[in-house]
């Protein structure tokens, strides 16, 4: 499938090899030719919009992806927070019966405790950051791809208007009308 960078060429190809019109700086060219690649371009335009669409419809899934392994790694962490809670409290209850064993198992459960909550703060703090770092890379990634399109978009809409303008002047040169 040709591209639109294609077509372009093409446009150029024609007006260096056009004929000069003499002491005008000017080509003469065939029309149709011209008129043809613009319809081609105008049939091609909407697959770069699509692929344009594509690579969008791709940032919501990478966006949705991120949050569903930050959620999962949250979770986990959660349930592993959980676990050690309550094998803490578990061990505590056992030895419950001995004053000196009672101390001892508090103290224990209050650093497993403490350890878990420290565990699953880092663990949800990573799974943030994780998140953030892929949101970020996405986001920049559409804003290239957005600034690419909107840029080729400009150009090739300046260069058919320039195209246009010249074709509509020779078009009156030829005519007389200046």
């Amino acid at each position: 499938m040709d591209s639109i960078e294609n077509f372009l060429i093409q446009i150029e190809d024609i007006l260096e090899g056009s004929k000069a019109v003499p002491f005008s700086g000017k080509v003469a060219v065939e029309k149709e030719l011209i008129y043809d690649l613009i319809d081609e371009i105008r049939i091609h335009m909407p697959d770069a919009l699509k692929e344009a669409q594509k690579i969008n419809d791709n940032r919501e899934k990478y966006i949705k992806d991120a949050e569903k392994r930050s959620h999962g790694i949250i979770e986990a962490a959660r349930n592993e927070a959980s676990d050690i809670t309550k094998d803490a409290e578990s061990k505590a209850t056992r030895m419950i019966s001995d004053h000196e064993i009672y101390k001892r198992a508090a103290e224990e459960a209050e650093a497993l405790l403490e350890e878990a909550n420290v565990d699953a703060r880092n663990v949800r703090l990573n799974a943030m950051d994780y998140a953030d770092e892929l949101l970020e890379k996405t986001e920049q990634a559409v804003k290239v791809t957005a600034d690419n399109i909107s840029r080729h978009m400009s150009t090739t809409n300046n260069y058919f208007d320039q195209v246009l303008e010249m074709l509509y002047n020779n078009r009156r040169e030829l005519r007389g009308d200046s």
